[in-house]
Parts: structure tokens; sequence; C-alpha cells
């Protein structure tokens, strides 16, 4: 299910973070079955303006509904188990009366192929996960039902609480002419924004503080680099780690730029109120110019534009990087880290700025997949349904989360289920429950899953270094806390376009990322600033400006 909203979101369902690590393994699921579609059962029931909504009850008889879906690679079930046989699959029938067929699965790199072909021949399950362009088309060639109705009439309070926490905006992307036509995967855009994580025993030992401003990051990397912090005699540690995509959750460039008050991706309003891209704006251009000069310093990794995110967390775990930007769960990926040498310590911070006024993080619009019914369902209601008892069970009163998240095996159960979403202030809301229970040393008031961080930072606080994560994460002083900061001392930049992506965005984003990181690679990597002014005029004349005016089209309709 994660991996339907790629990489970023796939990580960020991590956010049952140190249990999800648990989860290893290599295993794939490619169980594939005929695309043969199959009605429900006989005589169960259909959705009725007048039949009673029970969000959450049960059919009698039970019905069958048809879905398909991506298999994660990695994906890992408990012995005697596959995605159409586990602990979701089977309460949904003990539960709601709902038995899930799946009409075929692929690995999530071929879904959207698979899918596109399904879409194109008219041939939709009962539900089907989608992504933004497909949800689109969909609504075009009117193969979808209109959940409108049926959303206010089936949705939980749960539900709608979740789906309303940003404001509405994922609600008003699956709006099309004022009718709901999908139920959007619900995430955390503040999740998705950066911090500083800083190696602090390196800060100790080499007598710096903590960097605030964006000269205290050079000149902190630049003693990471000269002042053999890991005391072994040599040239071999990096001040800042950066990964070959340059933007994205870990040792991405984000919150470096956002620290110039640059935004790339990120559609932002300017002076007049108009809405323009934040990778082509000057403040883009100047933080460029900065990672250039720390490049020809040797601050950053000579090698890095062939270096991904994993590959620079295997740097840092081996104790040869001080800094990186990145998403709040970060440090679970350093646990290893910390296991084999206890007195690494990372630290995150927000994040430093150039000047007076204070960094804000850029917010990128969080839905990158949506729940879709196809038309003439016999049960259209049951799609609600499911969700309601996803998220109930995940994060609801009633929640198990080492049953539906993370089981007593370390399988990421979560992963499961046919629907999926969480709260965008789930895991902030943990952290100050959290904190809030250690400091009165009463976890009583804290739902199943926050206990779950309460115990286990209790136990590293104990002197289980295994536990460290947690700390980093949801203690007083953990990343959540940054975050925190954001929210409430309004240093956040949201991304001002969540629409379907546009008819330019279709022909031309391709083509435009592609210009735009090997732009920027050559930049850093010693290539003319200058090229950063060619590159606007490139990007404005392969579509940019198409997609501008699109985007600005689509605003005056809000």
């Amino acid at each position: 299910m994660k991996a339907q909203k790629g990489i970023a979101l796939l990580l960020s369902s991590v956010l049952v973070m140190t249990l999800a690590a648990c989860s290893g393994g290599n295993e794939e699921n490619n169980a594939s079955s005929t695309a043969s579609g199959s009605a429900p059962a006989s005589g169960s029931p259909s959705a009725s303006a007048s039949a009673p909504a029970d969000p959450l009850g049960a059919y009698s008889p039970p019905i069958e509904v048809t879905a398909v879906r991506s298999i994660t690679e990695g994906m890992k079930f408990n012995e005697g188990e596959a995605i159409d046989n586990n602990v979701w699959s089977r309460a949904y029938e003990s539960e709601l009366g709902i038995k899930v067929k799946y009409d075929w699965t692929t690995p999530a790199a071929q879904y959207d192929q698979k899918l596109n072909i399904s879409i194109a021949s008219n041939d939709l399950p009962d539900i089907t996960p989608v992504n933004a362009a497909q949800l689109k088309r969909l609504v075009e060639d009117d193969q979808l039902e209109d959940l409108t109705s049926l959303y206010e009439q089936y949705g939980s309070e749960l539900t709608k609480k979740i789906m309303g926490e940003d404001g509405g905006n994922a609600i008003k992307s699956a709006t099309f002419d004022g009718k709901l036509y999908a139920l959007p995967n619900m995430s955390s855009g503040i999740g998705q924004t950066h911090v500083l994580w800083v190696r602090t025993d390196w800060l100790e030992k080499l007598g710096l503080p903590e960097p605030k401003t964006m000269d205290d990051v050079v000149n902190t990397a630049k003693s990471f680099v000269t002042g053999d912090p890991d005391g072994n005699g040599k040239p071999d540690t990096y001040g800042l780690g950066i990964n070959k995509d340059i933007f994205g959750f870990y040792a991405a460039m984000d919150g470096f730029f956002n620290g110039y008050h640059a935004y790339p991706n990120t559609w932002v309003k300017d002076a007049s109120g108009k809405l323009v891209n934040g990778s082509v704006l000057p403040e883009t251009k100047t933080a460029l110019q900065k990672l250039q000069e720390m490049y020809k310093d040797g601050l950053l990794d000579k090698e890095f534009g062939t270096k991904d995110a994993s590959k620079v967390s295997e740097s840092a775990n081996a104790g040869k990087l001080g800094m990186y930007y990145g998403y709040f769960w970060n440090v679970g990926w350093q646990q290893d880290g910390k296991n084999a040498d206890p007195k690494m310590e990372w630290k995150p911070l927000p994040l430093p700025t150039a000047d007076a006024e204070p960094a804000k993080a850029q917010v990128p619009f969080a839905i990158s997949t949506y729940y879709v019914v196809k038309k003439g369902a016999e049960n259209p209601e049951a799609a609600i349904k499911l969700l309601n008892f996803d998220l109930e069970k995940l994060w609801g009163a009633t929640a198990q989360p080492d049953v539906y998240n993370v089981d007593k095996n370390g399988v990421a159960t979560f992963s499961f289920a046919l629907l999926y979403g969480e709260a965008p202030r789930k895991n902030l809301d943990a952290h100050l429950n959290v904190v809030k229970a250690l400091e009165s040393n009463d976890p009583s008031p804290l739902n199943a899953e926050e206990k779950l961080y309460y115990d286990n930072i209790v136990a590293y606080r104990g002197g289980d270094v295994k536990m460290w994560g947690n700390e980093r994460m949801y203690g007083p002083e953990g990343s959540l806390s940054v975050l925190q900061g954001y929210s409430s001392n309004g240093n956040l930049v949201d991304d001002a376009y969540f629409g379907a992506p546009t008819q330019g965005m279709t022909d031309n984003k391709a083509t435009l990322q592609k210009l735009q990181l090997e732009t920027f690679t050559r930049i850093i990597m010693n290539g003319s600033i200058d090229e950063f002014d060619k590159f606007v005029t490139q990007w404005s004349d392969l579509g940019g400006q198409t997609i501008t005016d699109e985007v600005n089209e689509w605003q005056a309709t809000q």
C-alpha cells in the first residue's frame, strides 16, 4: 500500500518507526490471478439513500468486492499467509462481511503500466488505487462512481476527522465539478518537512555550537572535514550529506534551500498573488551557488552524483558523515550505527537560516494515491466502510497496532490493508502526548500506539540502546518537537497547488525534472552558476510557462 505513494510515502509509513524497522525481509509476493471480474455475492445489500448508515456494520449475507493492488518489494508475510490471506483480509470477512478478491497484483514498479492497460480497456475492479493523473483520466472517461452522498452517509466520524485535518485540500483534490470521485490516501505533509540531523558528539569533541545559521552549517561542515572528528588521523569524513537526486527524504537539499528562503519543486505565491515555481526563482540560484562553494571546498562527497540515499546512510552509519537534511524519521536509518557505536549521537535541529528571517520548511502536498470505485459497482459504499475499518484499527479508539500495524513477529502488517491513511498530525500529537506522559510518569491517557513509543523510550533510558530512535523522534528533544515548532511558529510554506496534474504537467513534467536535475548537478559540481539563468529560460520554453499558466487558471477557480 505504501509503495503506491512513492518512496516518500513508503518511508513515511515507517511512522510506526522502530517497529517497522524490524520488518526486514527481502521476499516479494508476485501472485497474480487472471483479470476476470467477480460479481458480488447473491442477495448482498446495495447502498441507498434510506439505508441505515452504519460505518462499521457487517453485511449479511456477506458480499465480495474485487480489487487490484501493487506488492511492495520486500513485503514479508507470516508463514502460510499471502496478500489474500492475512490479518486484514480475515478481519474484513469476519467483522465487515466483505471478502476482497484480487483480480491481479503486481510488483510496485509495474503497477502503473498494468493499471493503465486496465483503464484503457475499461476493465476496472470494484476498488482501485490510482495516482492523480489516473484519477483525472478516469473522471474524464466517466468510469467512476460518484461517492459524494455515500461518503456523507457512510464515512465514520474518525474518517471524516482525518480527511479534514489538512484544511480540506485532500478532499478538494478528489472532487471534480462538485462531486467526490475518490477517497484520498491521507498522509502528513508536515511529516515530509526537513530537519537538520547533526552528530552532536562530534560537535562536543570539536568544541562547536549547534548550527543556527547557514554560515554555521558551512563552518561546521568544514570542521567535520578538517578536524578529524572520528579521531583516526585520516581525512575521511564528510561535512554534509547529499544524495544523487539532490531532493527527497534523506540527505536531500530541500531543507538547505529553505535556509535561503528557496522552495524548489513547490508552487508559491509571488508578490502579485500569482503562483510561481520555486525552482526558477533567484533564491534557488543563491542556494546552488553556496552548494557549489561547499563542493569545491571538499565539504560534500565528490562522488555524490552516483550515490542514492541508502549509500549516504551507509556512510553515516560507518561514522563518516556529520550532517544531513531529511525527514523526522530518518534517525531510524542510523540505528545500526548507534548499535555499533553507542557513543554516536545524532540530534535533530530546526532549519538554520541565511539571515535574520527564520527559515520556513516547505510542505509538499502529501496525497499521491487515491482509492476509486468503478461506475456501477454493486456495493460502492463498501470502499468507504473498508476505509473506516482500516483507520479505526490503525488509529482509532479500538486500534491494535501490535496486530494491524506491526505484529509481534516484526511483520509490517499495515502494508496488507487494501485502503490506508493517517492523520496529518498523528505523529505530532503522539509526540506531545508521550512527552506529557514522560513528564508525569503516567502513561494511562495514551492510546496503544503512543504507549508503545512511551515504553520504548523508557526502555532506552533504562539502557536498551536499540530503542534510541524512539527517543530521538518522540522524546522531548526529538525530531517531532522540531516539526511541532514549525507548526506553532508558522514556519511552514505549503505547496500552493493541490489539483490534478494539468495537461502541461502530463506532457512536460518528466522533461523538466530531468533538465533540473542535470543542471543543478552540473552547477554544484563546479559548473558555471550562469547555467541557472539558461535553465530558467529552457524550463519556461519546454513547458514550464504552459504549466504555470494552467496552475494559475486552476487557482482562479479555488
